[in-house]
């Protein structure tokens, strides 16, 4: 505008941009949400707002994981140095490959808490050269390492006829409460194969401007409305989204720390 004062419709422009990027913002972040509670947890648990303008209960969704998959220690922790995590990863290796639409893991996700215990392991430093602390097969980064990143590379672990990757990663979602969440457990592990994932499917929108429209399935419906007395201009985004684990059985979960 040449530099001069914005008018009344840019500033009315601009707060509405302002209002739709916070919405689509807090939606995508409930859709990472829910996704990776699918992924991880292999259920999902959806609190629903409403249903046609009635209160309704809170549903499970449980994608059908081997319960031998989800796994907590009890007797011993990756905490103990003598602990033979590598052991450990090819017995839950041969677990998940012989699990009924399993699978033979390539990777190994873990908790920020779970590092410093992978990188101080006896029986995987006997695996590493003095010189490089890594050998063709196996390596395992030492030192620093910034676990706040939400993905960092950890090392790899040799085997026969096998190597598994391992990664850690950290990040975090803001709760309803205002609490800021872990996405993944720091105790936690996940051991993952090829082809785990799923889709996102997307619900009906259950307002009757979406019906009139032609707009009852889709992953975000805008809508714009004036109300009066006094008068006043609401911008709103609905999603009904359902993250949907299609291969529940290609990842293990396991809590390692106590």
């Amino acid at each position: 505008n040449g530099g001069g004062l914005p008018s009344l419709q840019e500033l009315f422009d601009a707060r509405v941009a302002d209002v739709t990027a916070f919405h689509l913002r807090a939606i995508r972040m409930q859709w990472a949400w829910m996704a990776a509670r699918a992924f991880i947890d292999g259920k999902l648990t959806i609190n629903y707002a409403a249903d046609q303008g009635s209160e309704y209960p809170e549903v499970t969704i449980d994608f059908g994981r081997d319960s031998n998959l989800n796994i907590t220690l009890s007797t011993g922790y990756w905490s103990d140095t003598s602990y033979d995590i590598v052991g450990e990863l090819s017995d839950w290796s041969n677990l998940m490959y012989g699990t009924k639409y399993g699978g033979r893991p390539t990777t190994l996700i873990v908790g920020s808490s779970v590092v410093p215990y992978i990188q101080n392991n006896e029986g995987i430093k006997e695996l590493l050269t003095t010189q490089s602390r890594g050998s063709e097969d196996t390596l395992v980064r030492q030192g620093m390492l910034n676990v706040d990143e939400p993905l960092s590379y950890v090392g790899t672990i040799g085997g026969i006829g096998q190597s598994i990757e391992i990664w850690t990663y950290k990040d975090v979602v803001e709760a309803p409460n205002g609490d800021m969440v872990d996405i993944l457990n720091p105790k936690d592990v996940l051991l993952i194969a090829p082809g785990a994932g799923g889709v996102m499917a997307y619900g009906a929108i259950y307002d009757v401007d979406a019906f009139e429209g032609g707009n009852i399935s889709m992953d975000i419906f805008p809508k714009m409305f004036k109300l009066n007395d006094p008068g006043d201009m609401y911008v709103m985004h609905q999603s009904s989204p359902l993250p949907v684990n299609t291969s529940p059985n290609k990842v293990l979960k396991a809590r390692v720390l106590a």
